[in-house]
């Protein structure tokens, strides 16, 4: 599933990036550059889907990769060889199709989170265990269940039949290791579930694979539980407060109402005190993400027709590449502003 992924990413970057770009995407770094480039090689549902991975374990899986011969390095980036086009030709995963990284990025997490410790606090006090050793010890996991907890124990067998209920028909849409290994991973009264070690093991999976696949189903339960709230009302109630207008940083959200609000770039970066950079950053960022969003506040019409006609002449997106063919006439900012707003 990992190394399935990983082909997948370096196909899509056409050899245009380096390794360093697919780990930033991974781990779901919030940077300009790692914004614009899972929009621009349509990687989107990859970012964030694995922020435990350590560069290390990375680079280990290219050199197999390597070794199998599905990829070759060449001046510090990897191309897909034909053999490794037919291996992701040949096994698709369809696990693979739920992923999207960036939509959720910035809720999958938390919602999981939250579920697995409702389920076992409510597990355990339904069987009259009122002490019991927490599976998450985050404070604002903690606070946010125990408030959950005091509104529902009222009727809270009640609650554990429908979350049951959803779950299940949820679940029995996956197949069925996978719902099992889920289940597994759930902590219940008198048991404790599994560690990620532990389920690759027992599933003969890497715990790569286990990471990717424990994502991938919580982003199918998001998808049909944001999508049909009104069929899946209390596992809505775990995220119904994390859903965003727009998934961009908490920074950027505070250029945009400004933006909103009618001030300029210059007032803006005053008032928020940041670098120009740092704005051009989030104007980029908010380009990608928002098709109401009018560029031509900060490019002409003239530059958006040259730099979109040149850019898909070289069909590339390597910015360098671009300001070269056009005589140096733009700049960066300008460049990365209408390749975003594509």
């Amino acid at each position: 599933m990992f190394q399935y992924l990983i082909i997948h990413s370096i196909s899509a970057f056409k050899g245009e990036r380096t390794e360093a770009a697919i780990y930033h995407m991974l781990v779901g770094k919030r940077s300009s550059q790692t914004f614009q480039d899972i929009h621009a090689y349509n990687l989107t549902s990859f970012f964030g889907i694995c922020r435990s991975l350590k560069r290390e374990e990375l680079h280990q899986e290219l050199m197999d990769l390597q070794a199998k011969g599905f990829i070759q390095e060449e001046q510090g980036q990897y191309l897909v060889t034909s053999l490794g086009l037919s291996e992701i030709q040949r096994d698709a995963v369809e696990e693979l199709q739920w992923l999207n990284g960036l939509q959720y990025h910035q809720m999958d997490q938390l919602f999981w989170s939250r579920f697995l410790l409702f389920v076992q606090t409510a597990s355990n006090i339904e069987q009259g265990q009122n002490q019991f050793i927490p599976i998450d010890e985050r404070k604002e996991i903690l606070q946010w269940v125990k408030a959950k907890y005091q509104h529902e124990k009222h009727d809270l067998q009640n609650l554990l039949d429908h979350l049951y209920n959803e779950l299940y028909n949820l679940f029995s849409q996956f197949p069925s290791w996978l719902a099992e290994l889920l289940t597994q991973r759930m902590t219940g009264g008198h048991r404790y579930g599994l560690s990620k070690e532990q389920l690759a093991f027992h599933f003969n999976l890497k715990k790569l694979d286990v990471d990717v696949y424990i994502t991938s189903a919580i982003h199918f339960l998001l998808q049909n539980v944001l999508n049909a709230p009104q069929s899946y009302p209390f596992l809505f109630g775990f995220c119904n407060d994390l859903v965003q207008e727009l998934p961009i940083t908490q920074s950027a959200k505070k250029t945009l109402e400004l933006l909103r609000k009618g001030h300029t770039f210059e007032t803006i970066t005053r008032i928020r005190r940041l670098k120009t950079s740092t704005i051009q950053d989030h104007i980029v960022e908010i380009a990608l993400v928002d098709p109401s969003f009018s560029v031509e506040q900060f490019v002409s019409t003239d530059a958006v027709q040259n730099i979109s006609r040149v850019a898909n002449h070289l069909n590339t997106n390597k910015l360098k590449v671009i300001k070269e063919n056009l005589e140096e006439e733009y700049s960066y900012f300008q460049i990365r502003l209408v390749l975003a707003s594509q």
